[in-house]
């Protein structure tokens, strides 16, 4: 339930707790820490739809957590013992001592392939727009430019594979992905239903919680849902 994530900008390492590990180490019920979040979230005028994160309880229902940054966890702490602010505190410097050491990667597979297929993207898009300076100003020949093209291409397709590989791509995606990106809710049944009527066997990835998911095609989403995968993510392996 500890997080350290990264900013969507900078992919820099990010520190949160999440409202269920505070309901652990203070032994305080997890609706009252939430109710305590919120209460910071009305008076310092924050939008706590950005700290909010969907889990599923121990009967696989979907349930909302938050994942405070540390600056709101001491925040929230404030008003609670000194035993329990004492407890909440070790933990967070047990969490920022491991960022210390070395670069982590998110926790869960998912979140670990966004961010690298993110990175390498940006990064790959940096080399791509440095070749092309060079082209532009020293006049370079025309195989060493398609050899930069190659390059770029090449880098377009690997992004898009690893895209592919967490169920968000303009091709397939997971309900998770499609939920994550629009904020809505979208019921799996019938997309499962389209692929049945259509002779379509959905393809499967790895996901930490249920070991293999389904990813739906597009047109499935566009046909059941009117969603529009290469509009959510076409553009960012484009």
């Amino acid at each position: 339930m500890n997080h350290i994530t990264f900013s969507d900008q900078s992919h820099t390492q990010i520190l949160t707790m999440s409202s269920r590990d505070i309901s652990e180490l203070t032994g305080k019920r997890h609706p009252d820490v939430k109710r305590d979040c919120e209460v910071i979230f009305t008076e310092l005028d924050l939008d706590m739809s950005k700290f909010a994160h969907i889990y599923f309880d121990s009967m696989n229902r979907q349930q909302t957590e938050y994942a405070l940054p540390k600056d709101l966890v001491e925040t929230l702490i404030t008003g609670y013992s000194i035993k329990l602010r004492y407890q909440v505190i070790q933990r967070l410097h047990e969490l920022e001592s491991r960022l210390k050491p070395k670069l982590m990667l998110p926790e869960d597979l998912p979140s670990a392939l966004r961010a690298l297929a993110d990175t390498h993207e940006q990064l790959q898009q940096a080399q791509f727009e440095r070749e092309i300076a060079v082209k532009t100003k020293a006049h370079i020949s025309d195989k060493k430019t398609a050899t930069a093209m190659a390059t770029a291409s090449n880098a377009v397709q690997e992004n898009s594979r690893l895209k592919e590989q967490i169920g968000q791509s303009k091709r397939n995606a997971t309900t998770l992905s499609v939920e994550r990106t629009t904020g809505k809710k979208y019921p799996w049944k019938p997309l499962r239903d389209w692929c049945k009527s259509h002779g379509v066997k959905p393809l499967k990835i790895h996901d930490n919680r249920y070991g293999k998911v389904n990813i739906y095609p597009a047109q499935a989403w566009m046909d059941v849902y009117k969603v529009d995968l290469f509009a959510l993510f076409g553009k960012a392996i484009s």
